[in-house]
């Protein structure tokens, strides 16, 4: 369960903000805090505690979501596992009440120079600690630093949001309410002969039967009718109902206890119609079970739905499944209802019907390929159906279910949208409730809006409606960005601010435009395109677009990278640095003054390091330019370019154009590779256009196409097919390049090592369609920034 540094960081960036700036609520009532009291706590994936995730170290502190009197279920950091109880303290048993006297920032770490955010006065937090000047809190599961002088002492009878409402029962028992998971340990009998899967599902392997009468102890259960067994030192999942439990419990718990407030007034009579049927206190397979009904008994049934009946029996009430039960009377006319239901068609050869959700139940009949059903619901494999007033349950994996049917719930207004997630911790609901089973959608995922109302959206899903929050959505029209114009310069503007464009905005689509592109689409995990497509772009303008984690970061004397190199070049578009040698990734003397002059410039304090504080200011749109009269950081050092000081040639140096100016049969490869640089020559000047092949407007790729098409050899499209075609010699090394051999340059950081490509003259220098130029020019790899970022040649010609 450990996780990275970066990872962290990411973490406390969205819950920190979200759970102590906004005090959100735990997503269950009976979830709460707890702090790791063992020097270490051994976490497991499965609740037998067999396979063993990890550890945690003492004073860790996770979120327990259910537990037993032995046995705790952990949240930590996302993941979730299994602990012993006794290795946990709660947080508010061993920690101190506090309230914040003043906003205050929160702290990644016991350090002003980490990730931090406000939250405001009056809000409650626990101190589990405090040393060498810090306090460290918590609140809903969530840990950060603080100055104890921004926290003051709190009355003891408040409660955060944390406080456990519900714990464990007299019996020991305990729901998980997330997987309705019941922790408790009981022998049982197998009423039949039972096979025991690997998994709860009746589509995993069978690891082995069990026969009629044979006793297993149960060690968990869940609402879904699997009990999770150990027989003869093995384990395995079968279903709840092909046992009968055999402990002292099971007499105790034979009928349900009363529920509180529930009538009691005589209802229909019902019938129970499996073998075990499990009460519950509310109609939620979630809530606290009751106890268990055996099929024969008589109750009364107060209430019902399609789902639920509200039964009493000798003056106690609670809930159970309604299908549990036979139907006598007036309930018989009471049928579940398929306003709702989904058509669904028989795809198995022959499909057999059961009166319950198991192979156990009476057989009704069998259905052909082909026949038209109604799918009530589905559940653990078993589609509950109707046809022609009839209800039954069958594998579920013998119906292909219709798409969605144009209906929506009532209170939405119909739709046809496709629309953009673009919140990161969006998530589908099964209902109009967020306590509801939901699974997470990626950022950037496009869905199929049907309906909505001011805060649902209604989205088509897997054959299935699921809701969506209206805010976590965005429907905005945007054309794709793809080259040079007002909408690139306003997208960088926001790209900037951002903290992933380097330069200063404008209208190019050069490789900066490019590469911040790319770096954005990586940060929301979408394909790396370099094209802002309609989907990246509703995420940018959304107000939910991730921040880079460049700006999170401090870097200081001796620091080497990447994010070194971005931050010289924000540095050198600014006017502080003047000299592409100055963009070597090393953090040394002359950035370091650099930093200092721009602090000077922006009213920051002139310490030379680029922390959090200055890389924001640096990231504006309003970030202060070298002043005038001010010399930049590099200003008196020497140029290491041997041949020029610029970047750019506007003609081949002498003794290197080619006078080959025809081609013809018989030529050889020497002289074919003189044509191609005739031709290439002749380009100079031409406008870079990205996407262009020629004949009077080029980018980089289309210019090596162009040009060694015309003696016969078809290169593949863009610079990356190119740059890793092994079809042609890979030359390593630029002093071992000849030429005519084409080259290719690592100018966007990526996880390619091929963005940029040319023709090599000799001597160091090469032609290329430059997007920093705009124009066909010449430049040298042997020094300065092109010889920092070539990569390697291929040989062409040979």
């Amino acid at each position: 369960m450990n996780t990275t540094k970066r990872t962290f960081k990411k973490w406390l960036a969205l819950t920190l903000a979200l759970m102590l700036v906004s005090g959100a609520l735990p997503a269950l009532a009976a979830t709460f805090s707890a702090i790791v009291s063992a020097q270490s706590m051994a976490v497991y994936g499965d609740v037998a505690m067999s396979e063993k995730l990890g550890t945690l170290a003492k004073d860790t502190v996770v979120t327990v979501t259910g537990y037993s009197t032995t046995i705790a279920k952990v949240s930590y950091r996302g993941r979730t596992g299994y602990a012993r109880v006794a290795d946990l303290r709660r947080v508010e048993n061993v920690a101190s009440r506090a309230v914040t006297s003043a906003a205050t920032a929160v702290y990644l770490t016991a350090s002003a120079d980490s990730l931090s955010v406000m939250i405001p006065a009056g809000t409650r937090l626990y101190i589990l600690s405090q040393a060498d000047g810090w306090a460290r809190v918590e609140r809903n599961g969530v840990v950060g630093y603080a100055r104890p002088d921004t926290l003051e002492a709190a009355d003891e009878n408040w409660q955060t949001a944390s406080t456990p409402t519900a714990g464990p029962s007299a019996t020991g028992k305990a729901s998980d309410a997330e997987s309705g998971i019941t922790v408790r340990t009981y022998t049982a009998t197998a009423l039949e002969d039972v096979k025991v899967y690997r998994s709860a599902s009746i589509k995993a392997k069978v690891g082995g039967t069990l026969k009629a009468g044979a006793q297993v102890t149960v060690l968990a259960t869940s609402s879904n009718g699997w009990a999770y067994v150990q027989a003869g030192g093995k384990r395995g999942y079968c279903r709840t109902a092909s046992l009968k439990e055999t402990s002292d419990q099971a007499a105790a718990e034979a009928t349900p206890a009363a529920t509180e407030g529930a009538q009691t007034a005589s209802g229909k009579p019902g019938v129970v119609n499996v073998p075990t049927l499990t009460v519950y206190q509310k109609a939620d397979p979630a809530s606290t079970v009751l106890g268990t009904l055996t099929q024969g008994q008589q109750v009364s049934v107060l209430r019902w739905n399609s789902q639920w009946a509200c039964i009493e029996l000798n003056g106690r009430t609670g809930y159970c499944a309604v299908v549990g039960l036979s139907k006598p009377g007036a309930l018989a006319t009471q049928a579940p209802g398929t306003a709702n239901a989904k058509r669904g068609t028989v795809t198995a050869a022959a499909l057999k019907v059961y009166q319950t959700a198991g192979t156990t139940g009476a057989l009704l009949g069998t259905l052909k390929k082909g026949q038209a059903v109604n799918v009530i619901s589905v559940t653990d494999g078993w589609a509950w159906i109707e046809l022609k007033g009839h209800y039954g349950f069958c594998d579920a994996g013998g119906i292909a279910i219709d798409k969605v049917q144009s209906r929506v719930p009532a209170g939405f207004k119909e739709a046809d949208i496709t629309a953009t997630v673009v919140a990161s911790d969006a998530r589908a609901y099964s209902a109009t409730s967020t306590d509801t089973e939901n699974v997470a959608l990626k950022q950037g995922t496009e869905v199929h809006v049907v309906g909505y109302n001011g805060t649902w959206a209604c989205i088509e899903q897997g054959g299935n409606y699921a809701f969506v929050a209206v805010k976590a959505l965005s429907k905005a029209s945007y054309a794709p960005i793809s080259g040079d114009g007002t909408a690139l310069q306003t997208l960088l503007k926001a790209l900037l601010t951002g903290g992933y464009y380097d330069s200063v905005p404008s209208t190019s689509y050069n490789a900066a435009a490019i590469a911040a592109i790319k770096r954005f689409q990586s940060a929301c995990g979408m394909e790396q395109t370099g094209v802002a497509d309609q989907n990246m772009l509703r995420i940018v303008y959304s107000g939910s677009a991730p921040v880079s984690s460049l700006l999170y970061t401090t870097l200081k004397s001796g620091d080497k990278g990447d994010s070194v190199s971005r931050v010289q070049a924000r540095l050198y578009a600014l006017g502080y640095l003047t000299k592409t040698g100055s963009l070597d990734g090393s953090f040394g003397s002359t950035m370091e003054s650099a930093v200092k002059l721009f602090q000077n410039a922006s009213g920051l304090s002139a310490t030379g390091k680029a922390d959090a504080g200055t890389l924001r200011a640096l990231y504006s749109l309003d970030a202060k330019k070298l002043p005038s009269g001010t010399k930049a950081a590099d200003a008196g050092t020497k140029t290491t370019t041997k041949t020029t000081s610029s970047t750019y040639l506007n003609a081949v140096p002498d003794g290197l154009a080619s006078t080959t100016s025809s081609l013809s049969a018989g030529m050889s490869a020497a002289e074919k590779l003189e044509y191609v640089i005739y031709l290439a020559q002749g380009k100079l000047g031409c406008p870079y256009v990205y996407g262009a092949t020629g004949p009077s407007k080029f980018d980089c790729s289309g210019l090596t196409c162009w040009a060694f098409e015309a003696v016969g050899f078809k290169l593949k499209r863009t610079a990356y097919n190119q740059g890793y075609d092994n079809d042609y010699d890979k030359i390593e090394g630029w002093q071992n390049l000849r030429r005519g051999d084409a080259v290719y340059f690592n100018t966007i950081s990526d996880s390619d090592l091929s963005d940029h490509a040319g023709i090599y003259l000799g001597d160091g220098y090469f032609i290329h369609a430059s997007s920093g130029a705009h124009k066909v020019v010449v430049s040298n790899l042997s020094t300065g920034y092109y010889g920092r970022v070539f990569s390697w040649g291929r040989r062409i010609v040979k």
